[in-house]
């Protein structure tokens, strides 16, 4: 390069071939939840959860609870 940020012809445009080419290696993280043994003396196999109320059960009381001033 000259002084004015020119190329000039001492410069190697092939420099830049030069640069050996890998291929991309994507690594993928495994998991990092942590998977543990059961405490001892816990149930193998437990009774599956209760079902959940639906959402629209709990609105009428949710209307009704308001703050006395509210009157």
């Amino acid at each position: 390069m000259t002084a004015g940020g020119a190329a000039s012809d001492g410069d190697a445009p092939h420099e830049l071939e030069s640069v050996e080419q890998r291929p991309l290696v994507v690594r993928r993280r495994a998991g990092r939840r942590v998977t543990t043994d059961p405490v001892p003396g816990s149930d193998p196999t437990p009774a599956p959860e209760p079902g959940r109320q639906g959402s629209s059960e709990n609105d009428q009381r949710l209307r009704a609870d308001v703050p006395p001033h509210w009157g």
